[in-house]
């Protein structure tokens, strides 16, 4: 009779259901969007919705979510815990414990000593947390207060940009290290403390080791399946979809067969992911279509489901004066805030964690600020503590008043955990000290070291040429790259986040982002193997996982870290094959210019037009040597790119031709009057000391660039021609022009002569040779030269690199501008 009456106001009410789920989803997303913004991670917009829907009632009259999930609510938490599981890796138990492990094993069994310690108050049947006094619940409130809920915490670290610094990667391995025990022991107890149904004392142990076997079971079938779907798709080619749910079919009917075996079908779940292999392409792939879903409709719909059940027990009513029918009624939300319970659950999880895993940390060496950072992030909840909590309840071993307390402990520690994260970032970047970083300030006998930016595989052969072109001319202390994949972080890539190993700690097992970064990584490879096995060249395998708005800041923590010299990023247009320029993207777009403001620094944009492709050609032992001009016209991002063209020299490959632009005749008569007639206002306004001071500055800058480029002439022109340096040796043109037209039309008489210019962004350059050219540039963060030089009208064949110095006035506090290097 019940299931009929709800199949009939299912089936009279679907628009209504519908319509509130989802007015319940893009709430969701508009809020996780909103509080993204202070790194809250997604759990906590769903808590904060769910909260709010039953203390204010809202959309309840329906009570759609209650009627929908009453149906489905006992398995539908077990896809998240069959993701977690599958990436688990239940071998490392038998090894010998790492680092992680052991941070992780002492916050457990510390958290564990606390519970028993104060056993007592949190089981007392009326006032206490648990109202069931017995061994399984003291065990599972220990599990369930010792568990870390790794997924927020990898989520956490990525976000806030920290899951590469040394506390970040050992909170990412231990909270997965801690995920998987606690998370173990909570299933083992379900197997042991299973609803016996009035069944003999042999039946118990007989299911229990039925139950193992079916494990291993899957242990095999799974890997035999992982192998077939892995023959059948093979890497590099699109995994099909039929043979994606054969594999999801498998695991639900290995997951349903536990279950049939009165095992709880979430716990069947979890083991039974435990028993399939974590690596290789299917359970990368699998992992990251389930989370994705997961997030982005059942969670959030889950979670407010839990907030919404919450209601009155006979207990409450009892407490409350209240009548039975009018108990039923209220919601748990209505009754006086149990604000003890949630500050003793909160305490008791914190001090249990951060008691052993600060310990553990300070005998890592870690000091002490980051140590008890650690057991603060280790200590952060997730929807595995809301699924406990509401079984807890559904099991009796809870009253609803706990179960309320729980989902608000769960709710404020999550909301705490990121302002540690951020702490921790802080406290890095506080140990970086500053120094002056670029090309025209690098020590010869020291490594050279750059951070290569890649949208995808399009762009390693000419960074690669690049990179090559400035090993040789960066003296004898070798070349170390860090080549960064740009992955744009989307709810998609966010669902395929896990833990990775190396210096990033997390990676993304999306199948289109494991594919782009493995032909990276394949043309890296094969980069290094050339040069002589590696020994000359390091290269290091970084990821910056953002948003675009927040991207630039992995670029420059990287450069920072590393003590780059150079910061080389690829342009966000790409070139069609018709030879033009595409609309490119915008988000890329954002990126570079915020790493063209913010980097501690230099910077060089690269705009490609086939020149990795024309150089392979060519030959890379300098038989057809790649033509390339540096132009100078003036100022400090001038001197920068002159620097790079003279290490660049010295590679057999490259053929390089300096060409410096200068003022004739007319271009000086105009200067001469610009300077008049800035003076004369000046002194009209009363500050002709300010304008005095800025032509002193504008004169001292001509005077340095006179000198550095008689300097450069000499030891790389004349010196080269007098030596018979090899490598083609250089060239020297030298154009008198008027004005921008002038330089313009200079510019593209050269455009057929050489594949690669290298040009200053020219910030500080005041020069009456590219006034007016801005007033027309499409993408201003180029400069005036680089823009036309990236146009889609001027060149088909010839790449551009543009140069910018670091700016030292960014990260000094300048008193006098006569003591900063030019």
């Amino acid at each position: 009779m019940d299931c009929t009456m709800t199949s009939s106001i299912l089936s009279a009410n679907y628009n209504t259901i519908l319509f509130e789920f989802g007015v319940i989803l893009v709430t969701s997303k508009i809020l996780h969007a909103l509080l993204r913004n202070v790194y809250q991670p997604r759990v906590f917009s769903d808590l904060l919705l769910g909260i709010v829907l039953a203390k204010f009632r809202v959309l309840s009259l329906t009570n759609a979510i209650s009627l929908v999930f009453g149906k489905i609510g006992g398995f539908v938490f077990a896809p998240y815990l069959f993701a977690l599981g599958v990436e688990m890796d239940p071998g490392t138990l038998l090894d010998a414990p790492t680092a992680e492990a052991v941070v992780a094993y002492a916050g457990i069994l510390s958290t564990s000593v606390l519970v028993t310690l104060f056993h007592m108050p949190l089981m007392k049947a009326t006032s206490g947390v648990v109202h069931e006094h017995s061994l399984r619940s003291f065990l599972g409130l220990a599990a369930v207060l010792a568990n870390t809920a790794s997924p927020v915490l990898t989520r956490l670290t990525t976000d806030l940009k920290i899951a590469k610094t040394a506390v970040g990667r050992l909170a990412v391995g231990a909270g997965l290290a801690s995920d998987m025990v606690t998370t173990m022991l909570i299933a083992v107890g379900s197997m042991i403390w299973r609803d016996a149904g009035g069944d003999s004392p042999v039946v118990q142990p007989v299911l229990t080791a039925a139950v193992l076997v079916v494990v291993v079971v899957s242990a095999f079938v799974s890997r035999a399946m992982a192998e077939w779907v892995g023959g059948r798709n093979p890497e590099g080619r699109r995994m099909r979809g039929f043979d994606l749910s054969l594999v999801a079919l498998a695991a639900a009917a290995l997951c349903w067969l536990s279950a049939a075996l009165r095992l709880d079908v979430n716990m069947a779940a979890f083991l039974v992911g435990l028993a399939f292999p974590s690596e290789g392409r299917v359970s990368r792939l699998l992992v990251s279509k389930i989370n994705l879903v997961l997030s982005s409709l059942v969670l959030p719909l889950y979670v407010c489901h839990v907030c919404l059940s919450l209601r009155q027990t006979t207990d409450d009513i009892e407490a409350t004066g209240l009548g039975r029918a009018e108990g039923f009624r209220a919601f748990v939300m209505e009754l006086p805030f149990p604000w003890w319970k949630v500050f003793f659950v909160t305490v008791m999880g914190t001090l249990g964690k951060l008691t052993g895993c600060a310990a553990a940390g300070l005998l890592r060496g870690l000091g002490w600020l980051e140590a008890l950072a650690l057991g603060m992030l280790l200590n952060v909840k997730g929807y595995f503590h809301i699924y406990c909590a509401q079984a807890a309840f559904d099991a009796g071993i809870i009253t609803d008043r706990s179960f309320m307390a729980i989902i608000f402990m769960v709710a404020l520690n999550v909301a705490v955990t990121p302002m540690v994260g951020v702490g921790i970032a802080s406290w890095a970047r506080r140990s970086v000290q500053w120094r002056l970083m670029g090309l025209q300030h690098h020590d010869p006998s020291t490594e050279l070291r750059l951070v290569v930016g890649l949208h995808g595989p399009q762009d390693v052969p000419t960074l690669v040429f690049l990179m090559e072109a400035l090993r040789r001319g960066g003296g004898g202390g070798g070349l170390a790259a860090y080549a960064v994949d740009m992955v744009q972080l989307t709810d998609q890539t966010a669902a395929a986040i896990v833990r990775g190993g190396g210096f990033d700690g997390v990676t993304v097992v999306d199948e289109e982002v494991s594919e782009m970064r493995k032909l990276i990584g394949e043309a890296l490879d094969a980069y290094q193997v050339e040069c002589d096995n590696g020994g000359g060249v390091k290269v290091r395998r970084l990821l910056a996982l953002s948003a675009f708005p927040n991207m630039h800041s992995d670029i420059c923590i990287c450069a920072e870290d590393a003590m780059a010299a150079l910061v080389l990023l690829p342009f966000h247009k790409a070139q069609r094959l018709d030879g033009s320029m595409d609309a490119g993207r915008f988000g890329f777009r954002l990126v570079n210019q915020k790493v063209l403001q913010l980097a501690p620094c230099s910077v060089g944009v690269v705009v490609d037009r086939g020149l990795g492709k024309h150089a392979a050609a060519a030959g890379g032992g300098g038989a057809t040597p790649v033509p390339v001009v540096v132009v100078f016209i003036g100022g400090a991002d001038d001197r920068e790119s002159l620097t790079l063209a003279a290490l660049m020299s010295k590679h057999p490959g490259v053929r390089l031709t300096a060409l410096r632009v200068v003022q004739n005749a007319t271009a000086q008569a105009r200067a001469r009057a610009r300077t008049s007639l800035f003076e004369t206002k000046a002194s009209r306004r009363g500050s002709a000391a300010a304008a005095a001071s800025t032509l002193a500055q504008e004169e001292a800058q001509m005077q340095v660039d006179d000198k550095f480029f008689a300097e450069f002439y000499r030891k790389h022109v004349a010196g080269g021609r007098q030596q018979g340096q090899g490598g083609g040796g250089m060239g020297y043109l030298e154009k008198h022009v008027a004005d921008g037209a002038e330089l313009v039309a200079v510019l593209r008489g050269l455009q057929a002569e050489y594949q690669l210019f290298v040009v200053g962004r020219g910030r500080d350059r005041s020069s009456v040779l590219t006034e007016g050219l801005d007033e027309w540039a499409e993408c201003l963060e180029l400069g005036p030269v680089g823009d036309i030089l990236a146009s889609s009208d001027f060149s088909a064949t010839a790449s551009v690199l543009i140069v910018q110095q670091y700016d030292a006035k960014k990260h000094y506090k300048v008193i006098d501008e006569e003591f900063m290097p030019l």
